[in-house]
């Protein structure tokens, strides 16, 4: 049998996957002294704004260099809303999410 004569093979479509939690995040000020971070909390969605200043602090971890992240703390439900890699975080504000949750 040659491949011409072959039947065309049935494409069965892979099985859709489920959704994936996202973080909405925005990074304002890029190149100013004080940087706007705005964004989501991952547990609540609370909208939220810190500000954050510096260059990242690159810390020995078993031998090699690691930049820390830096736990921001949300508010409203307390729990860790994001991880910034930043020098230091001057404040969180809670504000309207602009995503509209």
């Amino acid at each position: 049998m040659t491949e011409a004569s072959q039947k065309p093979r049935k494409i069965i479509p892979d099985p859709e996957l489920p959704p994936q939690q996202c973080q909405h995040i925005k990074i304002l000020d890029v190149d100013k002294p004080i940087q706007h971070v705005v964004y989501e909390c991952w547990h609540c969605q609370t909208g939220l704004m810190t500000e954050c200043s510096g260059k990242p602090i690159i810390e020995d971890f078993n031998g090699r260099p690691s930049v820390q992240e830096i736990k921001v703390t949300c508010p409203h439900c307390e729990k860790i809303a994001v991880r910034l890699i930043t020098g230091e975080v001057l404040s969180t504000t809670v504000i309207p999410s602009p995503w509209g949750h």
